[in-house]
């Protein structure tokens, strides 16, 4: 996945309301730059001094419209980056289904986006496999422990409440599966990440124990884009 341009390098400075970013650009000018991880960055964005990236903000979108920059990725550790744009991640799964690049999805199609499901969310996939409907949500991974990539970064009841929604598909007869899509190179497996949501970890064991399929696949940062790399293990438990 290529950005419409090369990224903006900067540093940065501080963040503010989860959504605000302070970053200081080449030639010394400070400037707020729109954050679209609302997360906690955990790994990725917590010293200043880190090397960031951006991207212009185009001039038609009107949300939010007092920022010039979005940042895309961070620098964590020298030659680390990491995607933090949680909105590119369905682009990239949609890659990796068209050009069939995880193996477990190679005899999947793509049936429609953001279909509702459940009492009151929506999948990101609709897919068709093997004769079967096959529900398919989409999660972006940025925190790392060791080498292992934890989803998520903070409490998420709405992550929760997404698989159990998908476990209730496998009752129709249904097939129904997660796909983490890692947006960093420093990650060799995906785990729950317990010691931040305890309930996620629950939820995520019981939706795998009954049939829920759980995906990944591992991207390299670059300054023109999102280059999708290897399929990663999901586990349960760290082993």
């Amino acid at each position: 996945m290529l950005y419409r341009e090369p990224l903006t390098s900067g540093t940065f400075v501080r963040r503010e309301k989860r959504y605000s970013v302070l970053v200081r650009l080449p030639d010394g000018q400070e400037v707020w730059a729109h954050s679209p991880n609302p997360g906690r960055l955990l790994s990725c964005l917590e010293s200043p001094g880190t090397p960031v990236y951006l991207s212009s903000v185009p001039e038609r979108e009107k949300n939010p419209p007092k920022y010039r920059f979005r940042v895309e990725q961070s620098e964590p550790l020298p030659g680390v980056r990491v995607g933090i744009n949680p909105l590119l991640a369905n682009k990239l799964a949609e890659e990796v289904i068209h050009e069939k690049l995880h193996p477990a999805l190679a005899g999947a199609s793509l049936l429609a986006r953001e279909v509702r499901f459940g009492a009151e969310s929506r999948v990101d996939f609709l897919l068709e496999m093997k004769g079967k409907k096959l529900f398919l949500e989409v999660k972006s991974v940025t925190f790392r422990e060791e080498d292992a990539g934890l989803f998520p970064d903070a409490v998420s009841e709405r992550a929760s409440r997404h698989l159990e929604e998908l476990e209730k598909c496998l009752g129709n007869g249904d097939l129904a599966a997660i796909l983490f899509i890692v947006q960093r190179s420093d990650v060799n497996y995906v785990l729950p990440a317990d010691r931040i949501d305890p309930h996620y970890g629950k939820v995520f064991r019981k939706a795998i124990a009954n049939g829920v399929m759980a995906f990944a696949m591992r991207v390299s940062p670059q300054l023109n884009g999102l280059y999708p790399e290897i399929p990663l293990e999901v586990r349960s438990h760290n082993s």
